[in-house]
């Protein structure tokens, strides 16, 4: 079987990728399997945090993560031989290595003992980086299978660090958010 890799620009802008759209012989008479995707809806989301928590200089801490959004790497709606090829495709689409399908998120044990430079009073948090969600149509052989929608997120773990009641450091819209939410 073939992995094709090309891309178009159709119409009004829609990008179209091509890939395989079956793992067996069987189904692989099929033909190359086109997805178009619309919808995109591409951004990080804070998915945990610690609580607060004030340290001295040098002080090692476990925090416990408490869970705020949860998730899993799926494709729904059309059923197709193998899935993977959808999300395979929307990361070709949106430039980022995405989760597996069954991935989960936030991992479980992202965050060891960590340690402050300065004393203060701070947060740890969890990130799903560029979490994707988007609707698809897909096209097998030159015949319409369906539409579905995928959601995925780039692989890989992202969270860090905020300090309570500090206006300047790490400005990020994601650390300020955990600051809220947990100082």
């Amino acid at each position: 079987m073939h992995k094709i890799a090309t891309a178009a620009i159709a119409g009004v802008g829609i990008l179209i990728f091509s890939s395989a759209c079956a793992t067996t012989e069987v189904s692989a008479s099929q033909g190359a399997c086109t997805f178009t995707w619309s919808n995109i809806d591409d951004r990080d989301v804070l998915t945990a945090v610690s609580e607060a928590r004030t340290l001295a200089k040098g002080e090692k801490w476990v925090p416990s993560m408490r869970v705020l959004r949860s998730g899993v790497a799926q494709v729904t709606g059309v059923r197709l031989d193998n899935p993977q090829t959808a999300i395979t495709s929307l990361g070709e689409r949106v430039g980022h290595s995405l989760a597996p399908i069954g991935q989960t998120y936030p991992s479980k044990g992202r965050h060891g003992e960590n340690s402050f430079g300065a004393a203060g009073r701070y947060v740890v948090y969890q990130v799903a980086p560029h979490l994707v969600d988007a609707d698809f149509v897909v096209e097998c052989g030159g015949k319409r299978l369906g539409s579905g929608q995928a959601t995925s997120w780039e692989y890989g773990d992202s969270g860090g660090t905020a300090e309570c009641d500090v206006k300047t450091g790490d400005d990020s819209r994601i650390a300020r958010m955990a600051a809220e939410v947990a100082c």
